[in-house]
């Protein structure tokens, strides 16, 4: 099943410090936020495969409700994240932020 409502960060990353961008990432920025904002159940990232070259990597945050994502964008948290994120790794990477609710879901069927 697919989440109901997500945050997204797509981020490039100069290839130089894409290791370090990676540790980071994965061992502060992502422990950070599911301890820090209220709702965020879980998170997960990916490498692009395939596609446009506008960036390289997506973290998609779960949350719990639609008030509660709409709630995180608007809390002092994601601004400690953000200055976090700038000092971290800002200097050597771009960022771009995009919200969803699902509008739809079909699974298959187990025939």
């Amino acid at each position: 099943m697919f989440p109901e409502h997500i945050l997204t960060v797509r981020a490039t990353v100069e290839p130089a410090h894409e290791e370090e961008f990676n540790r980071w990432y994965n061992e502060e920025h992502i422990p950070d936020v599911l301890k820090l904002i209220p709702g965020c159940l879980s998170a997960a990232r990916y490498r692009v495969l395939d596609g446009d070259e506008s960036h390289q990597y997506m973290a998609m945050y779960r949350f719990v409700s639609e008030a509660a994502l709409r709630s995180a964008l608007q809390g002092g948290e994601i601004k400690e994240l953000i200055r976090r994120y700038d000092k971290a790794i800002g200097a050597f990477s771009t960022r771009s932020r995009t919200t969803y609710t699902r509008v739809f879901e079909l699974q298959k069927s187990a025939t």
